[in-house]
């Protein structure tokens, strides 16, 4: 810890746009005055880690060695807490929490207390998320413990429109983001067909797709509650979002 402040270290790579997408969102939600407000932070881009999902489907090799290299990296760097820019590697976290030091924060633990705190009456909660995720019920346990329902798509709407919004050749992690958008909001609008009363956005690429305008109720992002708790962590003060700057002539 220096002046204050807490080290943050990240994992990203997980896509490398959403690991930057990530990053990008902590600045402009850190209230600061000064540049030295700012989180000291260190985000490694680690590219290398094999595809999540298909690890956790037994499709692929492991992600486990290469996230594990990567907090012992930032560790090594003498980081205070680190976040992972993928919500499907929640799946290795308590590994994760054994093997290393340092504070690991999980978005699992912190979008359910985004739920309390903006759904408060919501008993069914939605979940958007790569079938990783699904299949591994991150999500579904924490909201079962929490006396919540969840709500899971079929299988055959996840693999077109969820994982097609992620994987297929005009998908988001080949670049294009209309049709990956287009995708993803036939799998939200089944969701709230459904009786969805809350949803989550658990994919750290689908805020390059959608947002809570797209949403008729409360869309809690993983992403940005463990943006928001990190910020907490680090600084001691609560996220702000601050408007656009205009520059004057």
């Amino acid at each position: 810890m220096k002046n204050g402040k807490r080290f943050l270290g990240i994992i990203g790579g997980m896509g490398a746009e959403a690991g930057a997408v990530l990053y990008e969102r902590i600045i402009r939600l850190t209230p600061v005055e000064v540049d030295q407000d700012h989180i000291e932070s260190l985000l490694y881009s680690n590219t290398t880690i094999p595809d999540r999902t298909k690890a956790i489907l037994n499709e692929g090799p492991s992600s486990y060695p290469p996230l594990l290299d990567s907090a012992r990296l930032l560790e090594r760097n003498e980081v205070d807490l680190i976040i992972l820019g993928c919500v499907t590697s929640h799946h290795y976290i308590e590994a994760l929490r054994k093997e290393i030091k340092c504070e690991v924060l999980s978005a699992i633990e912190e979008t359910l207390e985004q739920i309390k705190s903006r759904a408060p009456r919501a008993k069914k909660v939605g979940i958007l998320g790569t079938t990783g995720t699904i299949r591994t019920e991150l999500f579904q346990k924490a909201l079962k413990a929490a006396s919540l329902e969840p709500l899971i798509l079929p299988d055959d709407i996840q693999e077109k429109f969820v994982m097609g919004a992620l994987y297929a050749p005009d998908g988001i992690k080949a670049g294009y983001q209309q049709p990956a958008r287009d995708k993803m909001l036939v799998a939200m609008n089944w969701l709230l067909l459904n009786g969805a009363e809350a949803i989550i956005s658990g994919c750290s690429e689908f805020p390059l797709l959608f947002d809570q305008d797209d949403c008729l109720v409360p869309l809690v992002d993983a992403m940005d509650a463990l943006i928001r708790k990190a910020i907490f962590r680090c600084t001691g003060r609560e996220a702000l979002e601050r408007p656009n700057r205009q520059i004057d002539d």
